[in-house]
């Protein structure tokens, strides 16, 4: 797969939010008012969480490729199951098979790296809720994400 035409915040984000519960922070009004210190922060821990989050796809993908499934066929597997139709999906039962095998597998990894996601998150200085709210507020509000961009933007020019 090839990955360097999307942003790391964005790459990161699909992973918080398979990996973490947004439920608390969602249903809440979205906070756009952080301090230096915490963007500063954030966009740290989003660079040096590439190298993990690259490593949890790689993990995904090359459990589908053992099992035999292409990776846009589970993501319709997992849709169609998600709204409660995977039959009209697909009426293969060994395709079913592999598809609950390979998700199976799946979640294990995202409960490991769930956990080392959290781990890394405070290591490096901030809370988890603090992380959360400002991943909502990156996807959700234009002044956090256009200045996490320009900071990402900054850092990508002095690598």
């Amino acid at each position: 797969m090839n990955y360097s035409k999307v942003s790391k915040v964005s790459l990161f984000s699909m992973l918080l939010g398979i990996c973490l519960a947004f439920d608390t922070v969602a249903q809440q009004q979205v906070n756009d008012n952080f301090s230096d210190e915490d963007y500063q922060k954030f966009v740290a821990i989003n660079q040096s969480l590439v190298p993990m989050q690259a490593e949890v796809e790689a993990k995904m993908v090359g459990i589908l490729e053992e099992k035999g499934m292409e990776v846009p066929r589970f993501q319709e597997l997992m849709k169609a199951q998600r709204q409660g139709n995977i039959m009209d999906a697909t009426d293969d039962p060994d395709e079913i098979t592999i598809f609950n095998q390979a998700g199976q597998e799946i979640m294990k990894i995202q409960q490991e790296s769930q956990q080392q996601l959290q781990n890394h998150i405070t290591d490096n200085g901030m809370e988890i809720q603090k992380f959360q709210e400002m991943s909502i507020a990156y996807n959700q509000s234009p002044k956090v994400k256009k200045k996490i961009d320009e900071m990402m933007a900054e850092e990508n020019r002095k690598q």
